[in-house]
């Protein structure tokens, strides 16, 4: 018996939605025939896909392995079919992206009112999260991309992929308004070894934050960790500390109307790289490539702040 499309359609909304219930509701199907399907995929492949258990059922290591694949051929099956009168033509079909969070507000939101102006039959499909969760998605073909930072002691990405560079953000520090070192020139951390930090925390972000100040002999006071940029502004801004950060906001308020200050750092240090991870053995479509080269030109726009922390792009 061969592998077919159905199957694999099947096999995947059930890794979805957790359960064969539940997956039979969204594809208007009675259990008993999503439960063959799967189980007749199984039996073709050889392995077991899922371990049951009270609450439903999860992927099994084999089972991961297999959804990757999976997602790739329904989507290479659904790019064929949308393409197929145009092949030559606009792009067409669906792109599903994964970005960092902290990429993500500066990234997408230009890049996909572009595509949605320039390939009206182009469907953008985002999500964003940390490093951890967006390489977990990859890895079972959620996405056709990733947008996240290569940072210089992970060595995890070719493994996974195939990174392509993008672009390159270097670290600042983050000043409250009335800090005595605003309008001194770029700072040297060393000047805020005894003041708080309020330190990002989205893995793996600190260990990257936290080896800048160790490269300046640092040993800082964390005083506050969030996974959240917006909350670091506001914090840094009310004068609860200062915060390394590598994105620059086109405002220097935070939500609240207060405002903060962004500083160049005295030591330079090398900027963070931001890559597209596509899947090594797959030949790259017209749909990435054209994102790729989006976000490259979108990223290329960023230029340095001056201490009022105003952007021209």
């Amino acid at each position: 018996m061969n592998i077919t499309l159905r199957q694999l359609e099947y096999f995947a909304a059930v890794a979805d939605a957790g359960s064969i219930t539940a997956a039979a509701q969204l594809l208007y199907l009675s259990p008993s025939a999503v439960s063959t399907s799967v189980g007749e995929l199984e039996g073709v492949l050889g392995v077991k896909l899922f371990t049951r258990h009270a609450r439903g059922l999860s992927l099994t290591g084999e089972g991961r392995t297999v959804l990757g694949r999976a997602r790739t051929l329904l989507r290479d099956a659904g790019d064929l079919e949308s393409s197929a009168g145009s092949l030559a033509g606009d792009l067409s079909g669906t792109l599903s992206v994964g970005c960092y969070s902290t990429i993500a507000p500066l990234l997408l939101p230009q890049v996909i009112a572009d595509f949605a102006e320039r390939y009206p039959d182009l469907t953008v499909d985002f999500a964003e999260g940390s490093r951890g969760e967006l390489l977990e998605g990859f890895a079972t073909g959620k996405f056709d991309l990733l947008v996240v930072y290569d940072y210089p002691f992970k060595d995890d990405l070719p493994a996974r992929g195939t990174p392509l560079p993008l672009g390159a953000f270097p670290p600042y520090v983050l000043l409250p308004p009335d800090h005595q070192l605003v309008g001194t020139g770029d700072v040297a951390l060393s000047d805020l070894a005894e003041e708080p930090l309020v330190l990002f925390d989205l893995e793996p972000a600190d260990q990257y934050f936290l080896s800048i100040l160790r490269e300046e002999g640092v040993t800082p006071d964390v005083r506050y960790r969030t996974g959240d940029f917006e909350v670091i502004r506001g914090l840094v801004s009310r004068g609860l500390g200062y915060s390394l950060l590598t994105q620059r906001t086109r405002h220097s308020v935070s939500y609240e109307g207060t405002g903060y200050v962004a500083a160049e750092l005295a030591d330079r240090h090398v900027p963070l790289d931001v890559v597209a991870l596509v899947p090594t053995a797959s030949r790259l479509t017209r749909r990435a490539q054209s994102f790729i080269n989006a976000a490259r030109d979108v990223l290329a726009d960023v230029v340095r702040y001056d201490n009022t922390g105003d952007r021209a792009l």
